[in-house]
């Protein structure tokens, strides 16, 4: 596969690269949060926010007066960046201690989503983060529709950066009497606690007692 763009190229380390979309996706999908950068009154800003990915975009949603969210809305350029670890790399020598890791780094201008796309995008949150909450939760009120804003950004610049495998030691470095190796590292979950002010009449939802955790 071809990188996207010129930014969207990996130069140092560009073994690690992946530029198949089908892989950056998966990335996306098994990920909730993301970190946004921009450049607001010529300072820089970075935000970490929960997100979630169709096939085509990456969306975002938040309070109207975000000032992110105005500036996407707006059309101004941002670069998102998403990371899933996966392991403690523990080499021989501190210099090549490191992670096994899954990254993506996407760029593109900001678009304000509006109408019945606004309505869907804020349902999707929801069945994203807590998948068959949606079906539960009441109706949102106008005064909450309005109150919140969804923007969007396109997938079609984007680039993975990917480590998977055993530290990669210096030859003379085999031979010693440290350990190598790597530490697997995985997000669970713990038994769902249920709010103090729940009614006692309420069940746990089968959506929730079997809820799986991404990454």
């Amino acid at each position: 596969m071809q990188p996207m763009s010129e930014r969207a190229t990996l130069k140092r380390n560009a073994r690690r690269a992946e530029y198949d979309p089908a892989v950056m996706r998966d990335i996306l999908q098994a990920q909730q949060v993301c970190t946004v950068a921009y450049v607001h009154n010529g300072e820089p800003r970075q935000i970490a926010t929960l997100f979630f990915c169709d096939a085509t975009h990456l969306y975002l949603h938040g309070n109207r007066q975000s000032a992110l969210l105005r500036h996407m809305a707006a059309g101004g350029e941002v670069s998102v960046s998403v990371m899933l670890v996966d392991g403690v790399v523990v080499a021989r020598s501190g210099f090549h201690c490191s992670l096994n890791y899954r990254s993506v780094t996407l760029y593109g201008k900001g678009e304000l989503v509006e109408g019945q796309q606004h309505r869907a995008a804020l349902d999707e949150f929801v069945a994203k983060l807590v998948p068959g909450h949606e079906q539960a939760v009441r109706e949102p009120t106008a005064q909450e529709l309005a109150a919140t804003m969804v923007v969007r950004v396109s997938l079609q610049e984007m680039v993975a950066k990917v480590r998977a495998g055993d530290p990669i030691d210096d030859e003379a470095d085999l031979a010693s009497d440290v350990w190598a190796g790597v530490i697997p590292l995985s997000t669970h979950k713990d038994a769902p606690q249920p709010a103090a002010d729940l009614r006692e009449d309420v069940a746990l939802p089968a959506y929730i007692a079997n809820y799986e955790v991404k990454g």
